[in-house]
């Protein structure tokens, strides 16, 4: 299963979720294929999923869900043991899991691999963490079923979607459509604007 065919299946689901992407290029992808005005795009690493977190924790009658790569989360792993302690139900995080730190790779800078790829198991962490409802998948029908019960389910969910590298045609660090300024304020005024009619 390709990134882009996972994030496809991930389109056709996300429904009215507020989601926030890691960096790199699933950044771009989520923007081509699911943008709406309560996405945050390019979060630095290690942040989306604290602030997923965060925002299903103060907005429980929203669902959240952040889109990390296996690098990134592994940058702030401690968050998997915050999301076990407080069972966020609306909760759901999206690990984009190929085995290496891409983020940054360049022709010149080669992508090394992460803890995934040396047998760190990033499903046996979450359950490890508290997290029961883990699910690890390899193809379309298998991402389907889970981003379905995600949806539908309390959760919190971790899903590791196990993904194969590509290399990026341009620089992965490119500004990626919106303008990131202008995505943070769109981003900021949408959740706003559903935390009043919610009021």
């Amino acid at each position: 299963m390709q990134r882009t065919e996972f994030l496809a299946v991930f389109a056709r689901h996300r429904g009215a979720a507020v989601v926030i992407v890691g960096p790199g290029i699933a950044s771009r992808e989520v923007f081509a294929l699911a943008h709406t005005e309560a996405t945050l795009y390019q979060m630095e690493m290690a942040y989306a999923t604290p602030l997923c977190l965060g925002l299903a924790l103060a907005k429980e009658d929203s669902r959240a869900i952040a889109i990390e790569g296996d690098g990134s989360i592994l940058a702030g792993l401690g968050v998997l043991t915050t999301i076990g302690r407080y069972q966020p139900p609306n909760l759901t995080l999206i690990i984009l899991d190929n085995g290496l730190y891409s983020t940054i790779e360049s022709r010149a800078h080669p992508a090394i691999e992460s803890a995934t790829a040396a047998g760190t198991d990033l499903a046996d962490v979450a359950r490890a963490c508290g997290i029961q409802r883990v699910v690890t998948v390899w193809t379309v029908a298998e991402a389907d079923e889970a981003l379905q019960r995600a949806v539908r389910e309390p959760g919190p969910w971790v899903i590791v979607a196990k993904v194969p590298h590509i290399p990026p045609e341009s620089d992965p660090r490119a500004a990626t459509p919106p303008d990131l300024f202008e995505n943070s304020l769109s981003f900021a005024r949408a959740v706003y604007a559903r935390a009043e009619a919610a009021d």
